[in-house]
């Protein structure tokens, strides 16, 4: 999987770990939430994922990166869809869990006001088809103690995603 963004291209999963313990060690005495989501379009036979990572130094700004896969498979079924987005960023999450919770136990432990929180956001709302799916997606989660977002709050699959996910072109 390689993800980008505006000023990085070609990064692997390491790298962007790399990129995350950067940009909070550059400011760790603060407010942090990292968010993966992901959202995804058919158009034709094919199908675009795309899954964004966003890590929002609260009040502060934020650095965020996105993955793209475009699968020949054309996805007709609004559960299988909506499963297909929700594992994607299950497994993302869980290595990113996985990849930087040593990081951020460190700097629990040395700065006072550092506080980090891991969201999955999951496209899926009270509102429209998605509602019958919330309890189902959500429950991923729970396991590996990762706080599920919903619409309107799951905004990194919702919007930041959703931008890529329209463009089959992976970049």
């Amino acid at each position: 999987m390689k993800f980008f963004n505006s000023t990085q291209k070609n990064m692997s999963f390491i790298d962007v770990i790399a990129s995350i313990k950067y940009f909070i060690k550059a400011n760790p005495d603060c407010r942090y939430r990292i968010a993966v989501g992901t959202d995804s379009q058919v158009k034709g036979r094919y199908t675009c994922f795309a899954t964004g990572i966003h890590v929002h130094r609260i009040g502060q700004g934020a650095w965020c990166c996105i993955s793209k896969r475009v699968e020949n498979k054309r996805y007709k079924n609004l559960k299988e869809k909506i499963a297909k987005e929700t594992l994607i960023t299950y497994e993302v999450a869980h290595a990113l869990n996985e990849g930087i919770i040593d990081a951020l136990y460190g700097f629990t432990q040395h700065y006072k006001n550092f506080d980090c929180k891991l969201e999955a956001h999951i496209d899926v709302g009270t509102k429209g088809e998605t509602r019958t799916l919330i309890r189902e997606m959500a429950g991923y989660f729970e396991g590996i103690g990762i706080d599920a977002k919903i619409k309107p709050d799951s905004f990194v699959a919702s919007s930041y995603a959703n931008r890529y996910s329209k463009d089959m072109k992976v970049s």
